[in-house]
């Protein structure tokens, strides 16, 4: 902890001891409060504050620096219950924790440097390749910290890395480039926490309900092991903009075995990610699509003796529809398909999976109300999961905030693992 505290300390040290060479800095600081209540119980979730502040520098003619963090402390402690452990962020990466009263997290710190036909960042930073909105088909550079299961939206859920990426245009494509010598991985709540992942195909095939075996994990590292490569290139013919994308790095989803203690034993493996995605747009829609191939990609199965370990080829691929709907509605329709190839029986996560998502959205008052609905509904588990949430704009500096969740289905589903966890939270947040 105190090596991470040095760490903070002196790129903030950095940050500061160049601004006086900047033609500009921009310093923002939200700050906002929650207050979360379970709807069936009317126990209370959380009481969080939360700061989130960033510094923009930049300087002459076309280089920036950005670093920016989130502060969070929680009363009551039921989203991350207890004293987090974090072993599935690489040491740079890893929040500081408070004991159980919260973290303070580095969640960007990256230089940008911009040419005529591109831009090279260096530094802690989200790289972004997925098109789909609330689905994770070819968005696989950054982890996820999943406190909220997939309820914060991604640009705050993901989780930033340690990297180098160039992006560059020459003649009519247009090249990416991700290099990344940090292995962090998933973060996964804590057991007895409110988005506790309690469906099988989380613990490893194991019932929702039934005890676990305490848990120890390997953890990730900053090194060539632990590095992962992607490339993707774009281009425009017409009205359709194509991407292909070839990524390789260590699976952020952690597999298990049974160690001779009892113990079970979280670890990390390679894979390899070849897809494409593809756009296009006409009048009021908007059409995407997403397909990522992983071959060899690492499982795990049970078996009388503990959990083994098979290599299967996965397919996933999702597709999209935008429209600007009369009325002033904005409507977001998603199909996602997920099937592992000759999938044995005893497979610890399910052969296929198929989802679907409406998302709604419209803004009243001159813009100043937000009203938006998102639904998920698994197709093979059959439960479903919805969100609503009213956002008004007091004024220029404040937002309040109201939303609730509610989910249905089998506890052993996607999401009616969580059918007692319905939530109502009210949240202001001031922009200083």
């Amino acid at each position: 902890m105190v090596k991470r505290i040095r760490v903070l300390c002196g790129l903030l040290a950095l940050a500061i001891g160049n601004a006086h060479a900047a033609d500009s800095i921009s310093l923002t600081m939200p700050l906002g409060m929650a207050y979360g209540s379970a709807t069936d119980s009317s126990d209370t979730v959380q009481g969080q504050l939360e700061g989130r502040p960033r510094l923009d520098v930049q300087f002459a003619p076309a280089t920036s620096l950005v670093l920016s963090g989130r502060l969070r402390l929680d009363a009551e402690d039921r989203l991350e219950p207890g004293e987090l452990t974090r072993d599935n962020y690489a040491s740079l990466s890893r929040p500081i924790a408070f004991g159980s009263a919260g973290s303070l997290e580095l969640r960007d710190f990256y230089l940008e440097h911009r040419t005529d036909r591109g831009i090279i960042r260096f530094g802690k930073q989200q790289i972004v390749w997925g098109r789909l909105d609330g689905l994770k088909v070819l968005d696989l550079v950054n982890p996820q910290d999943f406190r909220e299961f997939i309820l914060d939206d991604f640009d705050q859920s993901r989780i930033g890395l340690w990297s180098a990426y160039a992006d560059y245009s020459f003649g009519p494509w247009r090249a990416e480039l991700a290099l990344v010598p940090d292995g962090t991985g998933h973060a996964t709540p804590e057991s007895n926490a409110w988005f506790e992942l309690r469906a099988p195909r989380f613990r490893y095939g194991a019932p929702p309900d039934g005890a676990s075996p305490p848990v120890t994990s390997l953890r990730p590292g900053h090194g060539i092991n632990d590095a992962a490569a992607g490339l993707r290139l774009s281009r425009q013919f017409d009205l359709l903009d194509l991407s292909l994308v070839a990524y390789s790095g260590l699976d952020p989803e952690p597999l298990g075995r049974v160690l001779n203690t009892g113990v079970l034993e979280r670890f990390y493996r390679r894979r390899d990610v070849f897809g494409f995605s593809a756009e296009t747009a006409f009048g009021s829609l908007a059409l995407r699509a997403e397909y990522a191939y992983q071959p060899k990609r690492v499982f795990n199965t049970r078996s009388p003796l503990g959990l083994v370990l098979q290599r299967l080829g996965q397919h996933r691929a999702g597709v999209g529809l935008d429209w600007n709907a009369p009325g002033d509605f904005f409507v977001n329709v998603q199909y996602l398909v997920d099937s592992v190839n000759d999938a044995p029986g005893d497979l610890v996560r399910p052969a296929k999976d198929r989802v679907a998502t409406v998302f709604l959205r419209r803004t009243f008052a001159y813009d100043t109300l937000t009203a938006s609905l998102r639904w998920y509904r698994s197709l093979e588990d059959r439960d479903h999961m919805a969100s609503m949430t009213l956002e008004y704009d007091w004024t220029e500096e404040t937002t309040l905030r109201i939303s609730a969740e509610t989910f249905g289905g089998s506890r052993e589903g996607l999401f009616g693992q969580f059918s007692d966890r319905d939530r109502l939270t009210l949240g202001v947040e001031y922009t200083f």
